[in-house]
């Protein structure tokens, strides 16, 4: 977990930091047109309001430990509907829907949190985690599907092993342990010492 959470920090960094002004870029061709002053202006605004709702929610998330708790951000889920901050928090509710072991609701959280967001590299983490999640129900053809939708080079690794645990949860050891070494071969930043210890739990059976 501690590389996806690596990712999400440097998701969350890019929305602070940029997404006021990633609606003014997607239209800067307007820019002859009339009135495009007041029209750059209020979407800039918009962003802005957007990403601040996004920061507040966060800290009043880190502020509760179970999704039963943090029935406040409802109101702000609808506000950030269709944007990268909306899959965001819908991201962190899943971690705590996983804390509390209400596995189904944070199944649902990412499904939706995957069609909030355009951005590829999120995409893939939100998809990587709802495999975990649908592996822990053993919803294996879920859990197949949301595999198949990481397509990020940046989590081949963390694919591999988590292609590693739906075969060992199915009890293809063999398919499993092909799939922990690939994992192994594709890390950069050294072997996950869990994966190592799955791979070595393969090798003792």
């Amino acid at each position: 977990m501690e590389h996806e959470d690596q990712q999400v920090e440097q998701v969350k960094k890019f929305i602070k930091d940029y997404g006021p002004w990633v609606v003014a870029g997607l239209v800067i061709g307007l820019g002859a047109m009339f009135g495009w002053r007041s029209y750059q202006g209020a979407q800039a605004a918009d962003a802005q309001n957007r990403t601040q709702a996004y920061q507040t929610t966060l800290q009043q998330l880190q502020q509760v430990e179970t999704l039963s708790e943090a029935n406040f951000a409802d109101d702000v889920l609808a506000e950030l509907a269709g944007s990268e901050q909306g899959a965001l928090t819908r991201l962190q509710l899943a971690s705590k829907a996983v804390a509390e072991q209400n596995l189904e609701a944070a199944s649902d959280l990412l499904q939706k949190a995957y069609t909030e967001t355009e951005h590829g590299e999120l995409k893939s983490l939100i998809s990587l985690r709802l495999a975990r999640i649908e592996i822990a129900r053993n919803n294996f053809d879920a859990a197949n599907t949301a595999l198949q939708q990481v397509v990020s080079e940046s989590f081949a690794a963390m694919k591999a092993e988590v292609q590693g645990d739906l075969y060992f949860a199915q009890g293809q050891t063999e398919q499993a342990r092909a799939a922990y070494e690939e994992a192994v071969a594709l890390a950069s930043e050294g072997v996950n010492p869990f994966l190592q210890m799955k791979l070595d739990n393969l090798a003792a059976n």
